[in-house]
């Protein structure tokens, strides 16, 4: 009985483990879970009592406040302060127009939509992490986070980030977390599993533990009438009968006057700060508060820890206390406080209290100063979460700001539009969506139309269906604004353009997106003819379009220079990339990549470095260097998946293994993974045709045709569409295997309109395939036209061989030699396919390898079946060649110099040869 540490054996053990584990350089992440009230603190703060030795690890802690008073990261930067770790955080980064080249070259890189957003947020959690790190290698580093279900959502990144990376050093991080868990923490704490992190949750006493703590006369009643849980448990141990009752007991030995700082206190929060609450109880100075906290903490009601540099700090012994005290405080009294406390915190102008302030002015009663009070501290809380990238806080700040404006307010609207905008950047789009239409009606309703341009272009490249109805519909009704200026109207025209594709209205988006394109260029409005280049080459689906692609390339990148806008650069130099690869400009596609490569030096974004690497790998794959490709497509996945895009991330994965499958005839390529992807994938043509493609890879050819037979109705496939052509190659391997002429005919001459262009058919993010004469062959001998499907097999070996494309190389060898085998031309069919056996052997490509073998096997078959010279006259022909005189050869095969004689008059009659010269000659094609 009494005051000793009672139960949780089995989880001391496990955050002793991993308190040693870290000390010898193996952190981890561990979270206490469990309802209030169970322990959580208190388990913690026991295992670092018991395990932590101070001599060898530095403790810090870091709290996340309720009601989200606090700016972005607030806990991490407390630790991180008495870590005495220091990361660089990128700073706020601007556009603007700038002179000249020179002047652009310079200019930083500005943030302006989601994937930036994230891609800035993701470098500074990782300064973060680096510098926690840092601080771990020197001395072991335990972090302990308490009320995590509080934190805020760049909180919970940071832990995600680390949790991940903790393994590698001397970092432990311990956090609590209470259940239930709201709705904002719930996922992303359930997410942590995923990323190594162990959660104990922890369980009510036993009897047997409720008996150590109250002795065993009590023990049964006692354990019923608690349930185990250990602050009721301790509450008894009081002798008293509830929580209710305990704050009673701890209450009456306080005065009045001490009683009203703890008030003050409930309502001030969970940082209890003695100028703070004397400024709040003005009747009361800051000698009379520090003793009245003094008493509340002799008493039990308040909890002390002295920090360094700062002295002895309070906080409530647990939050069910402070919920008590609160409880016991009248509305009018609550109200009061609050609007004291906003008072007080204003005059202390300390900008990172901006979310305090406005919490307690929302508290402090409807009167319309205080609400207004409420919104401008909001949006001050919301800008200061913006320039942390924090755009998940600044929407909730935002949220809060126009909570309480009505709806005839003229800041509505534009209240509205700013937090749809944070929305959009945190990429919450449903939520976006529903506040653009909201200020919509309020721009309307309050008589300001000129801000529905601003609401429309709200979200940039959001292209699921739902989302591109509202935005077709918000487009139209900003377009229909009077005195639209030209630059507004080219760029709404421009994202109608990008609505109107997706929706499969490509005649009017192929409209849009030109005279959005002409309207921006007659203004010289460098951001809409951005935007209009953007959704004009979102158009371009023929190959004649492929100069204008590389146009628009290039004016993307010029413009995007100016702008400092960096993805924007460097989806230009894709666009090059592209153009140049089907142009067989490799010259091209060289100052393309190296332009990307420029970009990602100066550009912080890890984003910028994410296309660097999907082009990479696109182009290691085309060029037979697979260890590359798979490296810069695994080290793409992390980036991607560490910044919140797991669907692009795994999605562009599986696309680049299925063509890994392709070239090097492997299954493994395939994973388990993928085949669950295609399960969760919503059952457009495009991606039916990849998993059609993935069952044929894999050697599942009866559901590879049957997948086919579903997709054969859609021939030809509508070229309107930008991602026709892929589908069209997807579909290549299945259409051979069907034997299916009608449909080969349908594909060849839909694939034809490339036929001019020498060079790869691809996408930068994905892959290139090489020339497409190649498919093109394959069609035509499936439609029976032999003659021209050799001609343009050799037509496709000249092309791959000087787009270096040498997997491609090797599989054109292979089937124009199959052509050539069975037309009867069997020399330059083992030609052929021994070239092809020499390739895949050198790039390790295990099924062309295989095929090469049984290729070589039946022309030497073949040969022997046909060839009018007897074994012996034709190893004395293979000599003659090489120039070996009658008496060499002779010697050689132990034969007689007669014996040659007459072999050599048989081979020159069967062969019509006149003399030893002209076999020479002719020998090699024999």
């Amino acid at each position: 009985m009494g005051s000793e540490f009672v139960g949780r054996a089995a989880e001391l053990a496990v955050l002793a483990q991993r308190i040693e584990a870290a000390a010898r350089g193996s952190g981890s992440v561990v979270l206490l879970a469990g309802p209030a009230g169970i322990g959580k603190s208190t388990l913690a703060a026991e295992a670092l009592r018991r395990h932590a030795d101070p001599a060898g690890v530095t403790v810090v802690r870091g709290h996340c406040p309720r009601d989200a008073v606090a700016p972005p990261l607030w806990p991490w930067q407390r630790a991180l302060r008495l870590a005495g770790a220091t990361p660089a955080v990128p700073g706020q980064r601007t556009a603007g127009r700038s002179e000249d080249g020179a002047a652009a070259r310079q200019r930083p890189w500005s943030v302006r939509e989601p994937a930036d957003a994230a891609a800035v947020r993701f470098l500074e959690l990782v300064q973060m992490s680096e510098a926690l790190a840092a601080a771990a290698a020197e001395r072991t580093l335990v972090v302990l986070l308490e009320d995590l279900h509080w934190a805020d959502t760049a909180s919970l990144d940071l832990l995600r980030q680390l949790t991940g990376e903790v393994a590698e050093c001397g970092l432990f991080v311990l956090g609590t977390f209470r259940e239930p868990v709201p709705e904002e923490a719930a996922g992303a704490l359930a997410d942590l599993g995923r990323y190594g992190a162990t959660t104990l949750r922890l369980a009510p006493f036993t009897r047997e533990e409720v008996a150590r703590c109250l002795g065993e006369a009590d023990a049964a009643e006692s354990y019923r009438r608690t349930g185990g849980l250990p602050l009721l448990v301790t509450a008894l141990r009081t002798h008293a009968s509830n929580l209710g009752t305990v704050v009673s007991g701890l209450l009456a030995g306080l005065t009045a006057e001490q009683r009203d700082v703890v008030r003050a206190a409930a309502v001030l929060g969970e940082r209890l700060d003695t100028a703070q609450l004397a400024a709040v109880l003005p009747e009361s100075c800051e000698t009379t508060v520090a003793q009245a906290l003094e008493a509340a903490w002799h008493a039990g009601v308040l909890t002390a820890a002295n920090t360094p540099g700062v002295g002895r700090g309070y906080r409530f012994t647990h939050d069910l206390v402070r919920d008590e005290v609160l409880g016991r405080t009248t509305r009018a009294a609550a109200r009061a406080l609050h609007r004291a406390a906003a008072l007080a915190l204003e005059r202390a102008q300390n900008p990172a209290e901006a979310a305090r302030i406005a919490a307690h002015w929302r508290q402090s009663g409807p009167e319309p100063g205080h609400r207004a009070a409420a919104t401008r501290w909001s949006r001050i809380a919301a800008d200061q979460a913006r320039e942390r990238y924090a755009y998940a806080d600044a929407a909730r700040h935002l949220g809060e700001a126009a909570a309480v404006l009505d709806a005839a307010d003229p800041q509505r609207a534009p209240a509205l539009i700013e937090l749809a905008r944070a929305e959009y950047l945190a990429g919450r789009y449903d939520a976006s969506l529903r506040h653009c239409d909201e200020a919509s009606e309020a721009a309307v309703s309050t008589g300001r139309p000129a801000l529905l341009a601003e609401v429309a272009l709200v979200l940039q490249g959001v292209t699921f269906p739902h989302a591109s109805q509202a935005i077709t519909r918000l487009c139209r009704a900003a377009l229909a604004t009077p005195d639209l200026p030209d630059a507004m109207r080219a760029r709404l025209l421009a994202q109608l353009a990008t609505a109107s594709a997706e929706l499969d209205s490509f005649e009017e988006a192929t409209e849009q997106a030109r005279s959005a394109l002409g309207l921006a260029e007659a203004t010289g409005d460098l951001r809409a003819e951005l935007h209009a280049a953007r959704a004009v080459q979102m158009t371009l689906t023929h190959p004649d379009d492929t100069t204008e692609r590389l146009r628009l390339g290039e004016l993307a990148v010029s413009r995007a220079e100016q702008l400092g806008d960096p993805l924007a650069a460097v989806l230009g130099h894709q666009w090059r990339v592209q153009a140049g690869y089907l142009l067989g400009r490799l010259d091209l596609v060289d100052d393309a990549i190296r332009g990307i490569e420029a970009v990602v030096a100066r550009s912080p974004l890890p984003l910028t470095r994410w296309h660097l690497l999907r082009v990479s790998a696109a182009r290691a794959v085309q060029e037979g260097r697979f260890a590359e490709a798979r490296r810069c497509n695994a080290d793409a996945t992390e980036l991607a998946l560490a910044s919140g895009d797991h669907q692009s991330a795994t999605a562009l994965s599986y696309v680049l293994h299925q063509q890994l499958a392709q070239v090097r005839g492997d299954a493994g390529e395939l994973s388990e993974e993928m085949w669950r992807g295609f399960d969760r994938a919503p059952r457009h043509p495009r991606i039916q045709s990849l998993r059609a493609r993935a069952l044929f890879l894999a050697g599942r050819l009866d559901e590879a045709l049957d997948a086919y037979d579903r997709l054969r109705p859609l021939l030809p496939v509508p070229t309107t569409h930008p991602r026709w052509p892929a589908m069209l190659l997807n579909l290549v391997d299945l259409i051979e295997l069907a034997g299916d002429a009608g449909a080969a005919r349908l594909v060849y001459d839909q694939l034809a309109l490339f036929r001019s262009h020498p060079g790869a058919i691809g996408t930068p993010t994905a892959l290139f395939s090489g020339t497409v004469s190649r498919d093109l062959g394959r069609l035509a001998l499936t439609a029976g036209r032999r003659n021209q499907a050799e001609e343009l097999l050799r037509e496709a070996l000249t092309r791959n061989r000087a787009l270096g494309a040498r997997p491609y190389v090797a599989l054109t060898c292979l089937d124009l030699a199959a052509v050539l085998r069975d037309k009867g031309a069997l020399p330059e069919a083992a030609t052929l396919a021994g070239e092809a056996l020499s390739i895949a052997d050198r790039l390790d490509l295990p099924g062309p390898s295989a095929v090469a073998v049984r290729l070589l096997g039946e022309i030497a078959a073949q040969r022997h079946n046909t060839d009018p010279l007897t074994p012996r006259e034709r190893q004395i022909a293979e000599l003659v060649t090489q120039a070996r005189t009658n008496r060499q050869i002779a010697d050689d095969l132990v034969i007689s110099e007669r014996t040659v004689e007459s072999h050599v008059r048989s081979i020159l009659a069967k062969l019509g040869y006149a003399n030893r010269t002209e076999m020479a000659s002719r020998w090699a094609r024999h």
